[in-house]
């Protein structure tokens, strides 16, 4: 039932555009077109890093293989019940051997993305308290666990942390840029009295694309007796993940994603895969109806010993699961040999940072790294960054992102932000003024994208840089927003929202 068909070659393509051009064509949207203020414009999706795209034969495989069968799971003694509760197992074993599970190993679906599975597995291992406890709770230095991160990392990887019981502790980049292994070791031994040691590091920047050697950074969290959990939001939808490698020191705890990135995704839950040895715990994090053994009228109860139906309580997700599992095994079939979609991305992110280094006003952010997934940041000397998004929306079609990508401590790094400005920013922006807060463009490239729809971009960019001043003019600015409006937008987005939900 999980199956979607493609023919797929088990040798690499003399053109990987062209071993792509049918999952373009599935792609719902590829051909669209929206409203400006300038007219009827091509939609070019280049957002990728935010969210994937629909994918319509899942859409269809979803109504028309799942759709008659939709029902509450949990029973095995009727056809609807039987069918999802086999279903969602089935997409569960899917998904873990996608990441090369253990048998000991976990699978949650949780909550909004990448920060749904943090917040999840922190409260899973007893690492968080409600906050009105906090001040009442004491924990001996010994006991007190260490989360070791690198300075790329996602606030979904930074902030439930740090409103956690532990002490968090930013490995410094070394020269290149990366995380510093030697700082790593260092910071180790002097933490090396602590309980637990924790390295929750991401695999790839959403900002940059650039990858983190975690294998190396599990190794040396191990041989320090630490843990080892791996954020794969902005790489999962196009690199493998292996959570048991030939090396037990390189083995993953546990790992995070969002499959709402990935083709076909849209509107999936977060992804934990975790070894159950962190777990252990009586109390389902979330008790209720699914989790228990049995429960008495007296206030007796018992809880089940599996995990995976203590932790899952109420009617799970299935439809969400089901979403995963399709666009997982789509992965595979577009990846080929393991490879195909990091090698398109490169040829694309190669040929896009290339156009964008013929501009002199452009700055790429951390462009001396030309090996990295196929996300580009970058700065347009004296244009704000939201609008030159606006103008590439609005005078291309073109869908970017403008902002400091969720990624604030990284943004002080590649922008060379001192505590001094720092705190001038965060000052005007808790009175309500936007307009200090810095930022870049961002634009993420997916390998179903074209070399002509690379090349439009860059184009734009250009076109942007040369009349920016002449369409300036056709905007305000808010600073209570930081955002850009066109002054005869006559076409308010609310009322076509409005109009979306019509039955």
């Amino acid at each position: 039932m999980l199956n979607i068909i493609h023919a797929s070659s088990a040798e690499t393509p003399a053109s990987l555009q062209n071993h792509f051009e049918i999952f373009r064509e599935h792609t719902i949207g590829i051909r669209h077109q929206i409203t400006t203020p300038y007219g009827r414009q091509p939609l070019l999706y280049a957002d990728w890093t935010a969210s994937g795209r629909l994918y319509e034969p899942i859409e269809r495989k979803l109504q028309e293989a799942f759709g008659p069968y939709v029902s509450n799971p949990h029973t095995d003694s009727n056809t609807t019940g039987l069918t999802m509760t086999l279903a969602y197992n089935e997409a569960r074993q899917i998904i873990k051997k996608h990441v090369n599970a253990g048998p000991q190993d976990i699978l949650l679906f949780c909550g909004n993305g990448t920060t749904g599975a943090v917040n999840k597995l922190q409260r899973i291992m007893g690492l968080r308290l409600p906050e009105w406890i906090q001040d009442y709770s004491s924990h001996s230095m010994e006991e007190r666990p260490v989360i070791f991160t690198s300075h790329m990392e996602h606030h979904s990887n930074i902030l439930p942390w740090q409103e956690g019981i532990g002490d968090v502790v930013t490995v410094p980049p070394g020269e290149n840029g990366n995380i510093d292994l030697q700082q790593l070791e260092a910071q180790l031994k002097l933490y090396q009295h602590r309980r637990w040691k924790i390295g929750s590091f991401t695999a790839c920047s959403n900002v940059t694309g650039i990858q983190t050697p975690y294998q190396k950074l599990a190794a040396i969290m191990h041989r320090h007796g630490g843990l080892c959990f791996v954020d794969f939001a902005a790489s999962a939808p196009y690199e493998p993940i292996d959570m048991h490698p030939v090396s037990p020191l390189e083995k993953l705890d546990a790992v995070f994603f969002s499959p709402h990135k990935f083709l076909g995704g849209p509107g999936t839950n977060g992804v934990l895969i975790f070894d159950e040895a962190l777990s252990n715990g009586r109390i389902p994090d979330e008790p209720g109806g699914g989790t228990v053994a049995w429960v008495n009228p007296w206030g007796g109860r018992r809880y089940t010993n599996e995990i995976e139906m203590r932790e899952d309580g109420g009617t799970p997700g299935f439809l969400q699961a089901f979403r995963t599992a399709l666009c997982v095994k789509l992965k595979e079939q577009m990846n080929g040999n393991g490879q195909y979609m990091v090698i398109r991305e490169h040829e694309l992110c190669q040929q896009f940072m290339n156009g964008l280094r013929s501009i002199p006003e452009c700055s790429l952010l951390a462009g001396h790294y030309t090996e990295r997934h196929g996300i580009v940041s970058f700065t347009l000397r004296d244009i704000h960054y939201n609008l030159a998004v606006q103008l590439l929306n609005d005078r291309f079609g073109i869908q970017a992102r403008g902002g400091c990508s969720c990624a604030g401590p990284y943004g002080h790094y590649l922008l060379e932000l001192g505590w001094a400005q720092s705190a001038q920013i965060a000052e005007a922006i808790t009175v309500g003024d936007q307009s200090l807060r810095p930022g870049w463009i961002r634009i993420s490239l997916h390998p179903i994208m074209t070399n002509q729809e690379v090349e439009r971009i860059v184009s734009a960019v250009r076109n942007i840089v040369i009349h920016f001043q002449q369409w300036k003019q056709d905007y305000f600015y808010d600073a209570s927003t930081n955002s850009w409006t066109h002054i005869y937008n006559e076409d308010p987005a609310e009322a076509k929202v409005k109009a979306l939900f019509s039955v």
